[in-house]
């Protein structure tokens, strides 16, 4: 007969929170619930709590008292006689609905402890205040047709270009062509032109010629 774990008193969220403890506790899979052995498990931990004069919430003893509906369903032999009664839930319908809570919360809660990090981790940076806008910037409406789309696509990319890798470092070579060497050839073109000549036509034409 296995023994039944040590309880901590703790401050539950509330029963799934205390079910899921005790399932935790004892490495049970949570969709392979033993309904007796939990139930007994679950009733030790509310006396437990009663003993130390916890205010112990009424959605406890909801919880208690289906997990001993539960409990009778599986141990009591299943009447042959048939009655007019409404059919109440199997309990294989009760231990799928109970599976389904346990998970659910079990999702929630998780997602609870990612926020409180977040929020720890938040708490670590400080934020500027807002800067106050100088008296010498003119504010003023934006024009007609500028969709907040348009702004944040130019943010957009104002960060990309932020995040581009640095060009890669160039070698800069002495230069070909020297002023005094072109001031001699323009004097003389402009000696052996026949018609007049551009100004436009000294840089465009071949340095060379």
């Amino acid at each position: 007969m296995s023994k039944l774990p040590v309880i901590h008193i703790q401050n539950f969220e509330g029963p799934l929170d205390l079910l899921l403890h005790l399932i935790r506790s004892q490495s049970i899979d949570i969709y392979d619930i033993p309904i007796v052995a939990i139930t007994d498990q679950y009733m030790r931990a509310l006396r437990d709590m009663q003993d130390h004069q916890l205010d112990v919430a009424g959605d406890y003893f909801v919880m208690a008292a289906t997990l001993m509906k539960m409990k009778a369903k599986l141990l009591l032999p299943t009447p042959e006689t048939v009655t007019e009664e409404p059919e109440e839930e199997s309990l294989e319908e009760m231990q799928a609905h109970l599976v389904a809570q346990l998970v659910e919360y079990q999702r929630f809660k998780a997602a609870s402890h990612w926020f409180k990090g977040q929020e720890t981790t938040r708490q670590q940076y400080y934020t500027r205040p807002e800067m106050a806008v100088p008296a010498t910037v003119r504010l003023g409406q934006l024009p007609a047709g500028i969709q907040v789309s348009a702004l944040r696509s130019a943010l957009t990319g104002l960060v990309n270009r932020q995040r581009q890798a640095e060009k890669p470092l160039q070698l800069i070579s002495t230069d070909r062509y020297t002023v005094k060497a072109q001031i001699k050839k323009i004097r003389g073109r402009l000696k052996t032109a026949q018609v007049s000549v551009s100004f436009g036509q000294f840089f465009w034409s071949n340095p060379d010629s």
